[in-house]
């Protein structure tokens, strides 16, 4: 084989699909025992990691009835800490006319019948998960009505990096200008609201960012980054982006038809599927939160 010199490469290739595992948000569904679950689910079995961390994280599992009526058994996670693997978080009317995208994936697709449905993906990381030591890539999705729910609790995200230089001005120092995935973004249920026009109309429960107003430095404290994530996600970033400008374009082409929520209004989680999940080393909770206090 002659050893040719090439101005261009290495090959380009496919950017790959994501599946199952899935953590789905429920708005209102009905458990086994006749209660109403709103929050984050990951359903049980489905991946031996997962279930591994999910117990060792310290999450209690329940029993949903879905719309098939079959009960399906899920971890519980009413609210979930998230590192978002993106630069940040675009407005639906930027996304709308742009084809350029900063890690989160969002399109409009066509139903049947002509109807148009947005519908928007990014990866995470589940802090939870992390503070054991799983740090396998996350898949979050939602459609309709929650997508602009995500995008607002999302854009909350920069309220507190600018917090954070906003505490480090007050001790004299210099602005750190901290990335969008700096800080975990504590994902949960919100007042029930009212959805729907006409005679069409339905209760749910809708994402909302648990973030204080004004925030606080005991929340950034709580929620700062932990040192050893920060190489996994910024590993991440290049090919997220990339996968999110893809994704974008298959959903407005409805060629994507991988990690489909479940229900109109409901979200989930897939992990990435091929890499083995990835493994740090498991912080204690007061080892955490005692982190880096030159930070503010």
């Amino acid at each position: 084989m002659d050893d040719v010199s090439f101005s261009r490469g290495p090959a380009r290739r496919p950017q790959p699909r994501v599946a199952d595992p899935l953590l789905q948000w429920a708005t209102g569904l009905q458990t086994n025992d006749r209660r109403l679950y709103a929050g984050w689910l990951a359903e049980a079995g489905r991946s031996q990691a997962l279930d591994e961390a999910m117990q060792e994280a310290g999450f209690s599992q329940v029993t949903i009835k879905h719309g098939s009526g079959n009960l399906v058994t899920h971890w519980a996670v009413e609210t979930a800490n998230l590192y978002v693997i993106a630069d940040g978080v675009q407005t639906i009317a930027e996304m709308q006319h742009s084809a350029d995208r900063f890690g989160i994936a969002f399109g409009w697709r066509t139903l049947q019948g002509g109807r148009q449905q947005s519908q928007i993906r990014f990866r995470a990381l589940l802090d939870e998960l992390t503070e054991v030591g799983y740090t396998e890539p996350l898949l979050v999705t939602a459609k309709g009505t929650l997508t602009g729910d995500i995008i607002a609790a999302l854009a909350r995200q920069y309220e507190v990096l600018d917090a954070v230089d906003a505490f480090r001005k007050q001790q004299g120092k210099p602005e750190l200008q901290p990335p969008f995935y700096a800080c975990s973004i504590p994902l949960g249920p919100g007042k029930d609201v009212t959805r729907g026009t006409g005679g069409q109309t339905k209760d749910i429960t809708p994402v909302v960012a648990a973030i204080p107003q004004p925030v606080t430095r005991d929340y950034l404290m709580a929620h700062w980054i932990k040192k050893p994530l920060v190489p996994i996600i910024e590993s991440l970033m290049e090919p997220t982006i990339a996968w999110s400008v893809a994704t974008s374009t298959q959903i407005a082409a409805g060629e994507d038809t991988s990690a489909q929520p479940q229900g109109e209004e409901e979200l989930q989680v897939a992990g990435a599927r091929g890499a083995a999940p990835q493994r740090a080393a498991a912080s204690n909770g007061a080892a955490r939160r005692g982190m880096d206090e030159d930070l503010l």
